[in-house]
């Protein structure tokens, strides 16, 4: 069953075609890789999708609906969640109550939302934290902290844009390992990221842009031999003839 389908998506900023036609679909309970070099159209790509811009061109379905042109919190409410790059906490709120806050935007009785942030605060292995200021935080636990932040809304899809960007090795494991867990819970997720170990060990596909465009599609390591993509990142020198 697929629960995202995009069609021909195109978006242009003035004489610029950030995205240019890109169609894919995502599978449910599927992790699809989104890649390509920088200024490849990726996080446009996204904000497309989470409803923070609207499409030139093309459409998008979510659980055979279209919903081109609907806000990100109409999206939010139907189940489809996203993380930033740049994460953007209440700085001055504990971890628990960041949670809490979250929480409250799915349902207004605040001891379900207290349920409901302790299950998830527990997921993402933030227990230690949870009295913490979120502005406090180191880069890994605020990127943790996005992720808990958009689980505590019940996604069915999540979107996740690089958030391993700026992480240690041992923590880029264990977003790893997390981001493994929450599919298994369900969650279909289409990942952002540039550390390609990453991407690799979690992707049942890969997609990527370069330019705007789609260059290539299908499973990782066939991906990653793509001529096209080998070029894109590294130049002609390093393609085979």
């Amino acid at each position: 069953m697929t629960i995202l389908k995009v069609d021909n998506l195109s978006k242009k900023f003035g004489g610029l075609n950030a995205v240019k036609n890109v169609s894919f679909s995502v599978g449910k309970g599927e992790i699809l890789g989104l890649i390509g070099p920088n200024g490849a159209g990726k996080t446009t790509c996204f904000n497309m999708i989470a409803g923070v811009f609207s499409q030139s061109e093309g459409k998008i379905i979510f659980e055979g609906k279209e919903i081109n042109g609907n806000p990100p919190y109409v999206l939010n409410n139907r189940g489809l969640a996203r993380t930033f790059q740049i994460v953007k906490p209440l700085a001055k709120l504990s971890v628990f109550d960041n949670l809490m806050v979250a929480c409250l935007s799915k349902s207004k009785n605040i001891k379900d939302a207290r349920k409901k942030a302790k299950e998830v605060i527990t997921k993402t292995n933030l227990e230690e934290l949870k009295n913490t200021t979120a502005g406090s935080l180191s880069i890994g636990n605020l990127k943790r902290l996005e992720v808990a932040r958009a689980l505590a809304t019940d996604p069915t899809l999540l979107l996740m844009d690089e958030p391993m960007g700026g992480l240690t090795p041992s923590e880029v494991d264990g977003s790893i390992q997390l981001i493994k867990d929450i599919n298994k819970e369900g969650v279909t997720i289409v990942l952002v990221e540039h550390i390609m170990k990453a991407v690799m060990a979690v992707s049942d596909s890969i997609i990527v842009l370069q330019n705007g465009s789609l260059i290539s599609k299908g499973e990782p390591n066939d991906v990653v031999n793509d001529k096209n993509v080998i070029k894109a990142y590294l130049g002609d020198e390093y393609v085979k003839s």
